[in-house]
């Protein structure tokens, strides 16, 4: 941080982190105040402004949380993936780290960045998706790629699948129409969010992965950019040979 550049290690201007609950077939968010998740039903609806990767889940050695750095380019750029109360669990490009990364208890996640409805206007919220829920995200994706950021994303109800005894309930996407006062809205949002990812992106990548997003874990570590010219994180996907389940 600098008189100059104010902007720099300014706080995430997200206002929600929301996960999909594969076993319940619903949306949830960690409320860090109350330090429970909160239900949000199987309904939402969000106007998509970036996608990102991460790396989370639950680590037994340390009985803290997982975390990593965000990345746009899972094969090119680097993950550092930490436990809250373990240290530096993996750091490298995703497909020389995925095994140890799942051995330590993390998972792969969409981080998806997006606009939702707030009172009268739109607020920043981040979005995630791992396992079935992804492939289901990656599927509806490439199917519609030139929608993505034109519509609004709606997410109703659930689908039922089943991986050996395991059942998981996949959200069901689908597009909706923007009005252009609400897409001037998104982009308000988006330009926040563009200026965060700058000053983000700027840093060293043990300094991105120093601490996980606000709202995301509790004080005990339970859980609940500059201009782009390489491959989107669709595209990345598109080489990835198998979503980690």
């Amino acid at each position: 941080m600098s008189r100059s550049n104010p902007t720099d290690n300014a706080p995430h201007p997200c206002t929600r982190w929301i996960e999909w609950d594969g076993s319940n077939g619903g949306f949830k968010y960690y409320d860090k105040e109350k330090k429970e998740n909160v239900a949000m039903g199987d309904e939402l609806t969000f106007i998509l402004l970036d996608q990102l990767a991460t790396v989370k889940g639950w680590h037994d050695a340390s009985g803290s949380g997982i975390f990593s750095n965000d990345v746009r380019d899972i094969r090119q750029d680097v993950l550092v993936v930490k436990a809250f109360k373990g240290g530096t669990i993996a750091e490298g490009h995703y497909s020389q780290i995925k095994d140890k990364i799942k051995a330590s208890g993390g998972h792969f996640n969409a981080n998806l960045y997006v606009a939702i409805k707030s009172g009268d206007g739109l607020a920043l919220a981040s979005v995630q998706f791992k396992g079935a829920a992804l492939n289901s995200w990656v599927e509806f994706s490439k199917k519609n790629r030139g929608e993505l950021y034109k519509k609004a994303i709606r997410c109703k109800g659930f689908e039922e699948g089943k991986k050996g005894n395991i059942t998981f309930r996949n959200p069901v996407f689908g597009l909706a129409p923007v009005s252009p006062e609400t897409d001037a809205k998104a982009l308000d949002c988006d330009r926040a969010l563009q200026a965060y990812l700058t000053t983000y992106f700027a840093r060293p990548r043990v300094e991105q992965a120093e601490q996980p997003p606000p709202d995301t874990y509790d004080n005990a570590g339970v859980p609940k950019a500059p201009p782009y010219t390489g491959k989107s994180f669709e595209e990345a996907m598109d080489e990835v040979e198998q979503i980690p389940f």
